[in-house]
């Protein structure tokens, strides 16, 4: 959680000292006024979801790599880089979520972390599905380039007039075919291995707990959970795409309405 914060810090320190959009912004009738506590927490936590997202991202590659290749590494293994991951990815959405407070975000904002975290504290406290937390929670990768997308130093000067601007929005678009998108396949396999490894088993390895109910409600919570996410970023990927297509002039933005 700590990291988080310096994160944060530095981005509030170097962006007083070097970006005016910080401390001034332009309201919608033209006039330059002070940016209020939402703008610059937005602003700030923007900036570090690129850092703290790379790391998470990192360590859950890595511990993909580590544990795919067996049933007990699928759902008995613990590793560094999953219990640094998951921690980390714990840490990062309490973070975000303490900041939608400040930055006047919507309650789908607050719903998608708090669910998210529910499903990661249950397998890195129990021990158990670190592989499937860690392949599920790739889509970390995608706040990447989103950073750099809506990032108040990159979205008020003009580098976003630039190709590598440009070029950072397909990326961004890229990444979530690559990673969002095949999210609901992920689901599937989680539940047949439950299905053929699961408490009904001879040699029972895939569940969450060992008592019927409660690893039902998990099993549940986890297909819920999982569809919704993946409905989200279904969501965000026609707002992605269909601000990649104006970016790119092949899409003409709503002319703005005239006020009498």
């Amino acid at each position: 959680m700590a990291y988080v914060g310096y994160f944060t810090f530095f981005s509030a320190v170097v962006s007083q000292a070097c970006f005016p959009a910080y401390k001034e912004k332009t309201n919608k009738k033209g006039l330059k006024e002070p940016t209020n506590l939402a703008d610059k927490v937005n602003w700030d936590y923007t900036n570090a979801s690129i850092l703290y997202c790379a790391a998470i991202f990192y360590f859950y590659v890595a511990a993909v790599l580590e544990m795919k290749d067996s049933l007990e590494g699928r759902w008995t293994t613990q590793t560094f880089n999953s219990n640094h991951g998951i921690a980390f990815h714990i840490a990062s959405s309490l973070y975000e979520t303490t900041c939608y407070v400040f930055a006047n975000k919507g309650l789908v904002f607050y719903a998608h972390h708090v669910v998210t975290v529910g499903g990661c504290i249950s397998m890195l406290y129990n021990g158990r599905a670190s592989f499937w937390c860690c392949l599920l929670g790739l889509v970390e990768g995608t706040n990447i380039p989103l950073g750099f997308v809506l990032g108040g130093p990159f979205r008020t000067t003009s580098f976003k007039d630039t190709l590598i601007y440009k070029i950072n929005g397909i990326l961004l678009w890229i990444m979530y075919i690559i990673l969002r998108g095949p999210v609901i396949f992920a689901l599937f396999y989680l539940q047949q291995d439950i299905k053929e490894h699961g408490l009904d088993a001879k040699k029972p390895i895939a569940y969450m707990f060992t008592d019927e109910t409660p690893n039902l409600v998990w099993n549940i919570y986890m297909w819920v959970v999982g569809i919704f996410l993946w409905g989200l970023s279904i969501v965000w990927f026609t707002q992605i795409t269909n601000g990649m297509l104006k970016a790119l002039g092949l899409k003409k933005s709503k002319p703005a309405k005239k006020v009498d």
